[in-house]
């Protein structure tokens, strides 16, 4: 049966990815109030998924496990959105069927270190998160793909929301998909 909606193969998959304390959560939970969106937390379905559990660090096949779910999300008519530190050839590794974009959340070392150092239950290894910022500065994808960055260096969280909100706007066009 058709519904007029476009495949699901064909929909957008929307990631926010960067370093720890980027503001990836900041941005997620603001755009889960979007009714055309569903926000799902990949580091939160990290902790439940095989692919990634005890240290084990098969990211293709995790992006495949968010990637049927993503489809999963399609079918019910919304667009999925991925906050997850991840780089996009993890992601475009998995093989997705539609087009993914990207908004890379970037800063820089000191900022990194302050927001991180102002959580109370912090465990983060700066330097592996410093490196992780230093390689997604210099990934890039291919079309229908897309990746923008947005630098949260100097923003307050309010700026960071407004400019993601626009982020999705202009992915999704006029049409909302």
């Amino acid at each position: 049966m058709r519904t007029g909606r476009p495949d699901a193969a064909c929909r957008p998959v929307l990631v926010v990815t960067g370093a720890a304390a980027a503001g990836k959560s900041t941005l997620g939970a603001a755009l889960a109030a979007d009714a055309r969106l569903l926000v799902l937390d990949g580091d939160v379905l990290a902790g439940g998924a095989a692919a990634v559990a005890d240290g084990a660090r098969d990211y293709d096949g995790f992006w495949r496990y968010l990637l049927a779910i993503a489809e999963e999300v399609h079918r019910n008519a919304l667009v999925p959105v991925f906050p997850c530190i991840c780089l996009p050839d993890q992601v475009l590794g998995a093989g997705p069927r539609g087009p993914v974009h990207f908004l890379a959340l970037v800063s820089n070392a000191d900022t990194v270190r302050g927001r991180v150092g102002r959580r109370l239950d912090s465990k983060i290894e700066l330097g592996r998160h410093e490196a992780f910022e230093e390689a997604l500065r210099g990934c890039s994808v291919e079309s229908p793909h897309t990746l923008e960055f947005l630098d949260t260096a100097r923003q307050q969280p309010a700026e960071t929301v407004r400019a993601g909100r626009e982020w999705v706007d202009a992915v999704l066009g006029p049409d909302g998909h």
